[in-house]
């Protein structure tokens, strides 16, 4: 019998992709929930980025110790820098790569241009829980003791100063999220949402019993916007540009209280919470992750660049006074790096 041959060989390079190409393929792996950063020695309460290669984290060590946390992603590692203060540093938020700015404890805020931190003089020694602006001279920093009136700063590119003209306060102010200078939301005790149309801030019904507490305001458009908070029971809400209301599809219920959202610029939501709470969805479609591990960590903040890169971060923030922090970023997605420098 003679042996058999192949008469017309295939090339050699069309046969290596042949048999390569569906190996690599199915050996990808599905996006996942992974803890790139775990038992820091700080807890992470901010996360944000202008995209998958540079994210920042800011965060302290709540009166244990170690000094204010400020940390970068560029994608291929985790860098720790020295920001100069002890404060705990309670939310990041940036205008770009070289214009990222940190609030926090003591009245802290502090300004990155790319290579150093500058701080920049709030006037005021309250805790600044949270921050955002439209342009270099238009940015809003709040903040207030919980059950105490609450302190909002507004910085025209030279000065912070005391917002004028708010409505009675309910408390203190914990986020504050616009998708312009004339769109501006802010969020704290008793349920209190503050609206500033460019001249005039007035308080929108939130449809909550003055118990809940709203912790954090994002959104994409000015009816498209996200506020989520709660203890015990997680309580988010969704804006369409004429009322605030439940968020249509989301059952909170199992959710022992909600303190981050970020929305990406296409609508993704990423939600997180206390006792692992994990959501990430969008409109009516939710998909509660808060079973998958990490399980340990009370998530503060959130950010994502799309529904297959977001960012949880958070810790042990709820644990009594001089208790060991431990801080944790949580990521959906690729397995990421996990060098830290």
């Amino acid at each position: 019998m003679r042996p058999l041959t192949l008469r017309s060989p295939l090339p050699v390079a069309l046969l290596v992709a042949l048999l390569v190409v569906p190996a690599i393929g199915g050996c990808e792996a599905p996006p996942a929930w992974t803890a790139p950063v775990e038992k820091l020695d700080r807890i992470v309460l901010s996360a944000f980025g202008t995209g998958p290669r540079d994210v920042w984290f800011a965060g302290g060590g709540l009166g244990s110790g170690p000094p204010g946390l400020a940390m970068h992603f560029d994608g291929a590692a985790f860098t720790d820098l020295p920001t100069g203060t002890t404060a705990t540093l309670w939310w990041v938020f940036g205008l770009g790569p070289k214009d990222v700015w940190f609030c926090g404890e003591q009245g802290t805020i502090l300004h990155w241009d790319g290579s150093a931190f500058t701080p920049s003089k709030s006037g005021t020694t309250e805790t600044l829980y949270g921050l955002w602006g439209s342009s270099g001279s238009d940015l809003w920093a709040v903040g207030g003791k919980p059950n105490n009136p609450g302190v909002m700063l507004h910085f025209d590119g030279s000065a912070w100063s005391p917002a004028i003209g708010l409505p009675p306060p309910a408390g203190a102010y914990f986020k504050v999220w616009g998708s312009a200078r004339d769109d501006v939301f802010v969020v704290g005790d008793g349920g209190a949402i503050l609206h500033f149309d460019g001249s005039a801030w007035t308080a929108q019904p939130s449809g909550v019993d003055r118990s809940i507490t709203l912790f954090t305001v994002a959104g994409r458009a000015r009816d498209d916007v996200y506020a989520v908070g709660g203890r015990g029971t997680g309580v988010a809400l969704h804006y369409d540009g004429k009322a605030w209301a439940p968020v249509p599809g989301l059952v909170t219920d199992d959710v022992n209280g909600l303190a981050g959202v970020a929305v990406s610029p296409v609508g993704d939501v990423a939600i997180g919470g206390f006792a692992g709470a994990k959501i990430r969805g969008r409109a009516a479609a939710w998909q509660n992750d808060s079973k998958s591990a990490p399980r340990d960590a009370d998530f503060h903040g959130a950010w994502l660049s799309g529904p297959e890169d977001i960012f949880l971060v958070g810790g042990n923030f709820n644990a009594p006074a001089g208790v060991p922090r431990i801080g944790t970023i949580a990521h959906y997605g690729a397995a990421l790096p996990t060098a830290r420098r």
